[in-house]
């Protein structure tokens, strides 16, 4: 194998003042006389390649794989180079030179706070298949560097930077819970990165990881408050982005920063602190097609009251390149696309850009876009050249200067124990932003178009749900017909009367939670995961309170909660889940398939609906590569367990004629979407929506009554159905009006099922087994 080296060809600038700029140049010659100015003397960055020559002369280039989505990393090809640029002179020289790292690839660099070392993470190549962080110095010593190489062992781990103390943090893809490496299902692997840290002095030795999110954690950045900042996939359903986090540098506190609200577009990544605190500058792009570029984005998140604290909930967006599309679009060719910024003291911003399309479409033609080191005049909105190799991508720059190092904070973090408890609560679960000028009110049931706020008045419990994902379902990439990942539910929090809760939960893993009502129907479903380390307490003011307030019991020094937490310590195999069908042995009970078969398909089946024949709609499929059309003949409503052959998200396959009945409806519109056409009969009323118990038909067609107190329903008895296409008269207990019993106990199975995000797979009806820790 051959690397492809760029052509001899190196462009400068006057890196703070001085020279022309030049706007979206990539050829060109060295201006005359180019100097630095101000303290910045010399950057760092690094060169990855992305093409290849084999033995035989054929060409391979690698733009989009391993790096198709905004958060993928294993886009290795030998050749890299870590280069120091002398501003002045134009002299460069490659950290990495030697022979033993001619095969290495490079993900991620950072400058010391004293401008003396740089951390990075490097995939050697040859026998070495991981990548691993290295400490260098940047000034030579008898041309030597000092490469140290801090971490070992058959994981990934990637993109590190400094922390106060000589603490260092990275992603990795480490296994170190019984779930293995986390995984939504769109990413089907078992290799989600994650925050872990080590020390400079320690390596391994001192090495920490994080609690876990379900999906990727990225792109990690240091904060002015000594945090460490990083971009996560958030996949919780139809939830589907990346959002800004901070944590403590002891793993703890993790909290959202940005993106959270009213961004107009689909993923906030690379991101780096300005010199203001709490105001940021990164990369507004699409989750995937855009090669991990996008718009320059300024956010600020300063409360207006005190900027030192975080107001995600009124975040100030500017975009600093307009005309840059934010979705995945092809750019236009003199406009392209940005990565990696770095704030300069003069409100500059170091970065890379490459024009063209940069998109998906640059591998499809074979003519990768060529990434350089720019500076982004944000007044002039120009691109000041300052280094572009034809053929290869510069990234990562970084001026070599000292900056101020973060106070080193206190831990009392410190256990890896994953039996000692994380606890988890509210102190008044009534106090809430979620107001209804946010148009975030509860309709269903005994709510209509209910403030959010006042709704909450109504809770009674807090559902605490685990997430799992595609390593939970072993040979499954989909856990079914919606958009939702694995879930199971560690316990309902009861809610006391002054609002408060308070629970002991498993640390590490990821959670969200939904305060439910007297019916056992879920107000409000919160789509941002949470976590926490053994013996860390998250405790917040409320539901969705406001950061930037101080809260407290609305009686007393302490809550009622404070002095009973709730135990939901359990294993794996006692977490309470609901598999679809063909549940595991020991795991009957909680099977929907077989309560369906028992109570309710002997009226509902392939010939019969209720008192009158099956009805039945049909779907067509058309597919435009093939141009052939492919017709679903589909049943009102069958909850029998024969099997019903659909396509959903692109592919087909067969599931039980329940699952398909109650959940199909909901997806047609996504399906439509996607070129299906409702071609013959009437849809069917939306049975169970995925996370909405609440409005799915079949719940208000069942009823439920109140926890404590049957003579109350969830719906009034004899009123009419609020969607006319549920037949049956008027509201009633259902099946019981027609000599049938279903308990209370059996109903809560279907709302939770339903407001668990109506998974078909589980843990309990596929041949997981949990690692060993």
């Amino acid at each position: 194998m051959i690397i492809q080296r760029p052509r001899t060809s190196l462009y400068l600038l006057p890196l703070l003042l001085g020279g022309a700029p030049l706007v979206g140049c990539s050829d060109g010659a060295a201006p005359a006389g180019a100097s630095a100015a101000g303290d910045v003397q010399e950057i760092v960055y690094t060169v990855r390649q992305h093409t290849t020559v084999a033995d035989d002369g054929s060409v391979e280039i690698l733009v989009t794989e391993g790096m198709g989505q905004v958060m993928d990393y294993r886009r290795y090809v030998p050749g890299a180079r870590i280069e120091v640029l002398n501003i002045a002179t134009g002299e460069t020289r490659n950290i990495i030179a030697g022979d033993e790292y001619a095969l290495a690839d490079v993900v991620g660099i950072d400058v010391s706070f004293d401008a003396k070392e740089l951390v990075f993470a490097m995939r050697r190549g040859g026998d070495d298949q991981h990548y691993h962080i290295y400490t260098a110095n940047l000034q030579p010593q008898n041309g030597d560097y000092d490469i140290r190489q801090l971490t070992f062992g058959d994981r990934d781990d990637m993109q590190p930077i400094w922390l106060a103390g000589g603490k260092i943090a990275f992603v990795t893809n480490q296994a170190y819970t019984e779930m293995g490496t986390r995984a939504d299902e769109y990413e089907h692997g078992r290799d989600v990165t994650q925050l872990a840290t080590i020390t400079r002095d320690g390596g391994d030795a001192e090495r920490k990881v994080c609690s876990q999110n379900l999906s990727h954690t990225v792109n990690l950045f240091g904060m002015q408050n000594g945090k460490v900042g990083y971009s996560r996939w958030e996949h919780l359903e139809n939830v589907n982005d990346l959002k800004v986090f901070a944590a403590n540098p002891d793993c703890t506190k993790m909290v959202a920063v940005a993106g959270q609200h009213d961004k107009f577009w689909n993923s906030l990544v690379q991101m780096q602190e300005t010199q203001e605190q709490n105001v940021f500058v990164g990369i507004a792009t699409n989750r995937e097609g855009t090669i991990q570029a996008g718009a320059l984005m300024r956010v600020d998140v300063r409360s207006e009251a005190d900027p030192s604290v975080l107001d995600k909930e009124n975040p100030r967006y500017q975009v600093l390149t307009p005309g840059v599309p934010t979705d995945n679009s092809p750019s236009p060719v003199n406009v392209g696309r940005y990565r990696a910024p770095y704030m300069l003291p003069d409100g500059r911003i170091l970065v890379s850009w490459a024009k063209g399309f940069v998109n998906d479409l640059d591998e499809l033609s074979l003519s990768p876009p060529d990434f350089g080191i720019y500076i982004y005049n944000t007044e002039k909105l120009t691109n000041e050249l300052i280094i572009n190799y034809e053929s290869s991508w510069e990234l990562d720059a970084r001026p070599v200067t000292a900056r101020p190092e973060p106070a080193i904070s206190s831990s009392a973090q410190t256990s890896d124990d994953a039996s000692l408890p994380a606890r988890i609560g509210s102190v008044d679960i009534k106090q809430t932003s979620l107001y209804a000028l946010h148009g975030n009110t509860v309709s269903g049931a005994q709510f209509d178009d209910v403030p959010m706020d006042e709704a909450l008045r109504s809770a009674t419990r807090v559902r605490i749900i685990e997430g799992f994902s595609s390593e939970g379902a072993p040979g499954h990439t989909m856990f079914g017909l919606t958009m939702a990942e694995g879930a199971a539910l560690l316990g309902e929090a009861v809610i006391r009367e002054d609002g408060s809760w308070l629970a002991d939960v498993p640390p590490y893993v990821p959670i969200h939670l939904q305060p439910i009502d007297e019916f056992d129907l879920m107000i409000r479903n919160q789509t941002t995961w949470i976590q926490a380390m053994p013996g860390e307490s998250r405790v917040c003011g409320g539901c969705h309170e406001r950061r930037t307030e101080a809260f407290r019991p609305t009686e007393g020094a302490l809550t009622l909660a404070a002095a009973a937490p709730e135990n939901f310590m359990r294993p794996v195999s006692e977490r309470q889940e609901y598999p679809w069908a063909n549940a595991n042995a020991g795991n009957e009970a909680s099977e929907i398939q077989a309560l369906l078969s028992a109570k309710c398909a002997s009226c509902h089946n392939e010939t019969q609906n209720g008192d009158g024949p099956q009805e039945t709609y049909t779907v067509t499929m058309s597919d435009e590569e093939s141009n052939t059309e492919t017709p679903y003949i589909l049943p009102r409503l069958d909850l029998s367990d024969r099997p019903i052959t659909v396509t959903y998200d692109n592919e087909v396959a067969a599931w039980p004629a329940s699952y398909v009945s109650l959940f199909y409806p909901a997806t047609l519109q996504m399906e439509m979407s996607m070129g299906a056409e409702l071609t013959a009969g009437t849809a069917p009323p939306a049975w169970a929506r995925p996370s909405d118990a609440r409005n799915s038909a079949l719940i208000e067609k069942l009823n439920i009554t109140a926890l404590g107190d049957d003579s109350r329903t969830a719906w009034p008895l004899g009123e009419t159905f609020s969607d006319a296409s549920i037949k049956g008269g008027t509201r009633s207990l259902h099946p019981e009006n027609v000599g049938v019993t279903l308990t209370r106990e059996e109903r809560v199975m279907l709302i939770r099922a339903i407001d668990m995000g109506g998974q078909f797979y589980s843990r309990q009806n596929t041949d997981f087994t949990p690692m060993a820790r």
